[in-house]
């Protein structure tokens, strides 16, 4: 089933144009991996997703977001709704400088949930969904940032899951851990697709070619090819693709 439905997008950060004129569809309970050079527009892209560049002054987008049919750029879309349907996971793990309790329950309180059983059920249930109950379960009162960076990372996927959202866009979450804490969050990852639509953005090949069902490569902002992964980093329709994964591009 299609979650997200992009149209003809352009964004410009001022006169420049980062992104032009992009239309992909994303399928729910899927992983689509996004790859591509440094400044190609991947991230840009998924910050379309939730409407972060909001926030960027002198910027402005062309064409349109649909999320479940719904056009979230739309005059009287709910930005707060929007933002609670779909998370965001960022590059470096930032937990807050609270309690490994506080982080997970921040959302659900803005949510209105102050209730100590029902709270305590949605962080211990965050934290089972985020494989990081058995670390911290114990010592739900302990400083986050005391954490391993892997650790940092599965906790901020159990504060973002915490608020249950629809879609969870993922800006290259494994780039700042050691080998054994990636192959731990991309384990985590495939078993968030059973009930999560999941968009990744990742510099390491690799890492797309083994988590994910779909494959976006871009190119100086320009969405050359979209298809089934083993497709993409089998036998690619563009020659562009093909030299990118080979190493011969970018």
């Amino acid at each position: 089933m299609d979650k997200i439905r992009v149209e003809r997008l352009s964004f410009y950060y001022g006169d420049k144009r980062a992104l032009n004129d992009i239309s992909i569809t994303i399928k729910d309970r899927e992983i689509t991996a996004l790859i591509g050079p440094s400044g190609c527009g991947k991230s840009t892209f998924l910050r379309c997703l939730d409407r972060m560049n909001d926030a960027i002054p002198n910027t402005r987008l062309e064409g349109k977001v649909l999320l479940d049919g719904c056009d979230i750029y739309a005059p009287d879309a709910d930005v707060v709704e929007l933002r609670r349907r779909v998370g965001m996971v960022f590059q470096r793990p930032n937990p807050f400088p609270k309690s490994v309790y506080d982080n997970v329950a921040f959302g659900p309180r803005i949510l209105g949930i102050n209730g100590n059983r029902e709270l305590d059920d949605v962080v211990e249930q965050s934290l089972r969904g985020a494989a990081l109950w058995n670390e911290v379960g114990s010592n739900l009162r302990q400083d986050a940032l005391s954490l391993s960076l892997g650790e940092q990372q599965r906790l901020c996927i159990a504060r973002a899951i915490a608020v249950r959202p629809e879609v969870i866009l993922m800006d290259e979450p494994c780039s700042a851990l050691d080998p054994i804490a990636t192959l731990q969050v991309e384990e985590l990852i495939r078993q968030l697709k059973e009930r999560y639509c999941i968009v990744i953005v990742t510099h390491n090949m690799q890492q797309a070619a083994r988590v994910s069902d779909r494959t976006g490569f871009f190119w100086l902002g320009e969405l050359v090819e979209f298809d089934v992964t083993e497709k993409i980093f089998t036998n690619p329709d563009q020659q562009l693709t093909e030299d990118y994964i080979t190493g011969r591009a970018g």
